[in-house]
């Protein structure tokens, strides 16, 4: 019998994977049936839109008018839309254009399949993996890749930390070296500390 190895809360935590969906929120126009009717020519409203993507699967997308659930479950997507970022803006991640392992002409492939940043081809789902030539060892490499900068991300803010810890000490010992010929002065002018 096969055991599930991985983290079992993953299957009672509320939109569970939302983190490897792509999501974009956009002002989108629909036409007011009321208003049409009332009216007697097409009229139509600005509305807040949202398109939910699953990395390389382009048959299914959603792309409907947002709810506040919506707003609420992808909150940080809906902020930086409020703050005006276009919908290539709202991406995040390590674009694939910027990634050197790439051709243009796979980054053009990837985003017919909606994979637009290193982070969403390193999570691409393995029903989808396998439809894909070739994708298997890219999805790897990706994950390869992510492993080492966050490797070296750790690093450089360790090595940040200890260089702070490093000017701290000297600033201290400096005040240190300040009070002891302060000390010294009031001692050799005959003043009691």
């Amino acid at each position: 019998m096969d055991t599930y190895d991985g983290d079992p809360t993953i299957f009672t935590r509320q939109n569970a994977g939302d983190e490897s969906l792509f999501v974009v929120f956009y002002m989108g126009v629909i036409k007011n049936e009321g208003k049409t009717a009332e009216q007697g020519r097409a009229i139509f409203d600005d509305v807040e839109c949202v398109r939910i993507i699953i990395p390389g699967d382009k048959n299914t997308v959603i792309d409907r008018p947002a709810s506040a659930q919506d707003k609420q479950r992808f909150s940080k997507q809906y902020g930086m839309f409020k703050q005006g970022m276009s919908e290539e803006e709202q991406v995040s991640g390590t674009r694939l254009t910027d990634w050197p392992f790439l051709t243009r002409a796979q980054c053009e492939e990837f985003r017919y399949l909606g994979i637009k940043t290193v982070e969403q081809l390193a999570g691409v789902r393995d029903d989808i993996v396998s439809r894909v030539p070739g994708l298997t060892q890219l999805k790897q490499h990706a994950q390869v890749w992510l492993g080492k900068t966050q490797s070296a991300a750790e690093a450089a803010k360790t090595s940040k930390l200890i260089a702070d810890q490093a000017a701290q000490i000297a600033a201290l010992q400096e005040a240190v070296r300040d009070q002891a010929a302060r000390i010294e002065k009031m001692l050799a002018t005959g003043v009691k500390a």
